[in-house]
């Protein structure tokens, strides 16, 4: 998605944009190789629509046209949180549909604009980059060819060779982070039974770390089925055997999931997925960087995909990416790694300062401040689920619409504060 966004923006700064894909397209909305999450549940915050939305006018409406679900968040969402149910209020809304769906709509509208000069080598990779003195002058592929480029945009994801290209053009490699939870998903597709109506149109059992260790989804998409996701941190995978995959379920703090898909036809077969660690490559940290060259999306920092906020750092990264270009064109690479940083500072610290809380996480030792405002957090959590106000700052920066540090703002803090006299919600 990273790829098809940059696409998007470098139609309108360059003459003609070249998009080199390992995979092949497919024709309507189908599952493939390159789009390894893809079989798992898909959720587009607020801002990351806002922002698809102004690259692609009218792409909410085609997704929903197509069968994405629009979701009320709280109001149509049983939400067990961490430190108990959330109360239904209405507060923000997010989109939940196959992540094929997302995929097709947006290329299919790339590949049918006749207005942007766009080239597609399907089935290719780059191999390596051309220069010309010090600066990035195209790439090389995997078929023999060369292309020639004023400036190369890497989105190959968390298995990009940008580090190894670097050096070999003398740059020293990039320091990293890494906070991986060792968190695996399973997750299977379920016929929404004929005359099914709980009240709620979506489900979210979160985990409760250090205590439990699993958190279940079940949300609605397009083709009135189901997209049940479940995960386990600290190795506590997700299954993908049929048996073990319900027992799971049964095994969430909540029975509530379970019972619904119990008796659920089955769609298709269990997949898992556990390439989930949060990994962050610091580009932005490197004392120069070479022209005609940046890196963005998962290739530069990598989230845990739990918490739903890739794709929306990915837009946020492309708009920061047409702002660099709109200005002065001297050291607009590394002004963008730079901005590409901070677009995704907010959703690192919500994924890791989450992950953190796992005894089981494999990172650094974790920092007496991580562990004062995570102690924070809870009660923020907390306080969310009994109050509107504090639920809906909460859900902002989760929405990558406000920055963390919105949570310490006086209202927040004195509405935190009291709500510790409220009694939790049940379910």
């Amino acid at each position: 998605m990273a790829g098809l966004l940059a696409v998007r923006v470098l139609t309108d700064h360059f003459d003609r944009v070249t998009l080199v894909e390992r995979d092949r397209f497919p024709a309507g909305a189908a599952f493939r190789p390159g789009v390894a999450q893809s079989r798992h549940l898909h959720v587009l915050w607020t801002r990351g629509l806002e922002l698809m939305e102004d690259l692609f006018p009218g792409l909410e409406q085609t997704l929903l046209g197509a069968g994405a679900e629009d979701i009320g968040v709280p109001s149509d969402l049983l939400w067990l949180t961490s430190a108990g149910w959330r109360k239904r209020f209405e507060v923000t809304r997010l989109l939940t549909f196959s992540r094929p769906l997302l995929d097709w709509a947006v290329h299919s509208r790339l590949a049918g604009d006749a207005a942007l000069s766009l080239d597609v080598l399907e089935d290719n990779e780059v191999t390596g980059l051309l220069t010309r003195g010090p600066d990035v002058a195209g790439v090389a592929l995997r078929s023999g060819e060369t292309i020639a480029a004023d400036l190369v945009v890497d989105t190959t994801g968390r298995g990009s060779r940008a580090p190894a290209w670097l050096a070999a053009l003398g740059y020293p490699a990039p320091p990293e982070t890494l906070v991986d939870p060792l968190l695996g998903y399973a997750s299977r597709y379920y016929a929404v039974p004929d005359g099914f109506d709980p009240g709620w149109k979506a489900l979210y059992l979160q985990a409760d770390p250090p205590a439990t260790r699993r958190t279940g989804g079940l949300f609605p998409q397009e083709g009135g089925r189901w997209i049940c996701s479940l995960s386990g941190a600290g190795r506590d995978y997700g299954p993908t055997e049929e048996n073990a995959f319900l027992d799971f379920a049964k095994g969430l703090r909540d029975p509530v999931l379970y019972e619904a898909i119990r008796d659920a036809e089955p769609l298709s077969p269990i997949t898992g997925f556990r390439r989930t660690a949060n990994h962050r490559r610091h580009y932005e940290r490197l004392p120069a960087w070479p022209r005609g060259f940046v890196v963005m999306g998962d290739a530069t920092c990598a989230f845990n995909p739990i918490y739903g906020q890739g794709m929306s750092v990915a837009a946020l990264s492309a708009m920061a990416l047409d702002r660099c270009l709109r200005e002065d064109r001297d050291d607009a690479e590394r002004r963008f790694q730079r901005r590409a940083a901070r677009s995704a500072a907010g959703a690192w610290l919500v994924a890791t300062g989450e992950d953190l809380r796992y005894r089981e996480t494999e990172a650094a030792p974790t920092r007496l401040t991580t562990r004062v405002i995570n102690a924070y957090v809870d009660r923020v959590v907390a306080a969310a689920n009994v109050d509107r106000h504090v639920c809906a700052s909460l859900l902002d920066v989760l929405a990558l619409t406000s920055a963390p540090a919105s949570l310490f703002s006086p209202a927040v803090l004195a509405r935190v504060a009291a709500s510790g006299l409220r009694r939790p919600t049940e379910r």
